[in-house]
């Protein structure tokens, strides 16, 4: 028997039953190891222990890198951390194991709506509705109404929210549909519905939603149909509940600079000084206050609220022209000529700024170019009768070189992108009734400002307008603007080669960069916006 023993070769094959057991057993075992870091990822997760669970999870991939639920869990976790990115890899890779999973899809499409990328998310969207067994479920259209409401197709985005009410009248989310009809009912000018929206949620709003903001929106409603009584009522109603609300000082101060029984440009101030100091971030509300601030001459506050704004929404174009209002008005041309080139470059559609720049050329003795800007403002706003007489005037003058100006009626000397009534009458107007005659041309010529910016301008933004191209307008505009040596004011190097030159092209008193700030009115001593703000491309 040993001999034969000995005899046996020690290479012989294994039984292949022996094999096959074996291998059966290995996988039973990896079988058994992944279900047991999946539970184990399932504990930690309850207890909230997301690291642990993650690490769970990626160990019972090592055994089974295609399992839907794991991949899922772990995209989960992320998405609790708000990680959107790293949870629509897991749940790309689950739908690559499993491409005709139609929850799975639903998932990724919701997180790539979280996540912003809304084409991600429609496509996603349009894979859940095909694979999934009843396309009518209201978790999908919950999301698909939200993806409508972000690209602003609100007639898309109310029949899914509608349908998911139909779906399931009793959800869990129908407070937050209702809020989002109502809002999309207050944009499509749908008021009635918007406000049955909002009554149905006002004492039981959706969180993190409370009472008082169900209320300003109310209240918006009201005023936005000029029923400034129920206005009023509704922002008070809000108060009530928090009158910390930044929104609501916000409304009511507005409110009180309307045309309507409860104007008070001093109340309006007031209001926004505490909405600015419980929410700083909010740039309308800082916008907003610098308007008040130059109605009641405040030029140094005007200032700082206006820089405050630009901190926050440095893009602006109705931001930018009132800006260059405020320079205007304290005999600032350089920085003026700043301000309402941004304005044109960020928005070159807007006929207020093009009508304040005609007005600041009138001002530097440029008639030719005040009346490029002119023209140009009224093909952009025909029935402004106030364009019209400008340029009816400019007519006059050339004709008539003796003609005395002062005899005619002033106009006002710049027109605010968004007007407020309660300010008008506050500040004085500035007529312009110096002598129209043409200065000598060049950037060194008195008070001029560079002869070529109006054409340049004008040209750029009229061929654009008549291919329909707003955004290659913009580029232009901004491009011929970055090349022109005396429009380059936001370096503060280019400013400060100006500082002692209070006109726009010569010698004068002191600018906001000179140091010298007694010449200023209302002792502003600040540095100019285009220093002081963010540098714009």
């Amino acid at each position: 028997a040993r001999e034969k023993m000995a005899a046996k070769p020690f290479n012989q094959q294994p039984n292949p039953a022996q094999a096959s057991s074996s291998a059966s057993l290995q996988a039973r075992l990896a079988s058994a190891n992944e279900s047991s870091w999946i539970k184990i990822g399932a504990i930690c997760d309850m207890m909230n222990e997301l690291d642990k669970a993650a690490v769970a999870y990626e160990y019972s991939l090592r055994h089974n890198p295609y399992n839907i639920q794991t991949l899922t869990a772990i995209a989960n976790i992320f998405r609790k951390r708000e990680s959107w990115a790293k949870a629509a890899e897991y749940l790309q890779r689950a739908v690559k194991a499993d491409p005709n999973n139609g929850e799975t899809w639903a998932t990724l499409a919701y997180t790539y709506l979280l996540s912003d990328d809304l084409q991600n998310a429609y496509t996603a969207y349009q894979h859940a509705l095909f694979h999934l067994p009843n396309p009518k479920d209201s978790q999908v259209w919950y999301g698909i109404g939200m993806l409508y409401e972000r690209c602003g197709s609100f007639e898309h985005a109310e029949e899914a929210f509608s349908g998911v009410l139909k779906m399931d009248p009793h959800s869990d989310k129908k407070p937050e549909i209702l809020f989002r009809l109502g809002t999309i009912y207050k944009q499509t000018a749908k008021y009635m519905q918007s406000l049955e929206c909002f009554r149905c949620i006002v004492n039981a709003p959706p969180a993190p939603r409370t009472g008082a903001d169900v209320w300003l929106q109310m209240g918006h409603i009201y005023e936005l149909q000029k029923d400034y009584d129920k206005a009023m009522e509704a922002y008070q109603n809000g108060m009530k509940e928090n009158s910390s609300h930044p929104k609501l000082l916000q409304h009511v101060a507005w409110l009180r600079l309307l045309d309507s029984p409860y104007q008070n440009v001093g109340h309006a101030i007031h209001l926004l000084v505490k909405a600015a100091e419980l929410d700083p971030n909010d740039a309308q509300t800082w916008y907003i206050l610098g308007r008040c601030q130059v109605g009641t001459r405040e030029f140094s506050k005007a200032h700082y609220a206006y820089q405050q704004a630009v901190y926050r929404d440095e893009r602006n174009p109705t931001l930018w022209c009132s800006i260059g209002i405020l320079y205007y008005r304290i005999g600032q041309y350089k920085e003026a000529l700043d301000a309402y080139s941004k304005a044109i470059r960020f928005n070159p559609y807007m006929a207020a700024v093009w009508y304040n720049l005609g007005t600041l050329y009138e001002s530097c003795k440029q008639p030719p170019d005040a009346k490029d800007a002119y023209q140009h403002a009224l093909e952009l706003d025909q029935d402004n009768m106030h364009i019209r007489e400008r340029l009816h005037r400019l007519q006059l003058a050339a004709e008539k070189p003796g003609l005395n100006l002062e005899d005619l009626p002033a106009l006002p000397a710049v027109m605010e992108p968004v007007p407020i009534r309660a300010l008008e009458g506050l500040v004085t107007p500035q007529p312009l009734h110096t002598p129209l005659v043409e200065p000598a041309r060049g950037p060194d010529g008195p008070g001029a400002l560079h002869a070529s910016m109006a054409p340049m301008l004008l040209d750029a933004v009229k061929s654009q307008m008549q291919g329909g191209s707003l955004g290659a307008a913009a580029a232009e505009v901004g491009r011929k603007l970055e090349t022109d040596p005396l429009l380059r004011m936001a370096d503060a190097a280019a400013l400060g080669s100006h500082a002692k030159g209070g006109g726009v092209g010569g010698p004068g008193p002191g600018s906001l960069l000179s140091g010298d700030v007694s010449a200023l009115p209302g002792g502003l001593g600040a540095p100019p916006l285009s220093q002081a703000a963010p540098s714009l491309p």
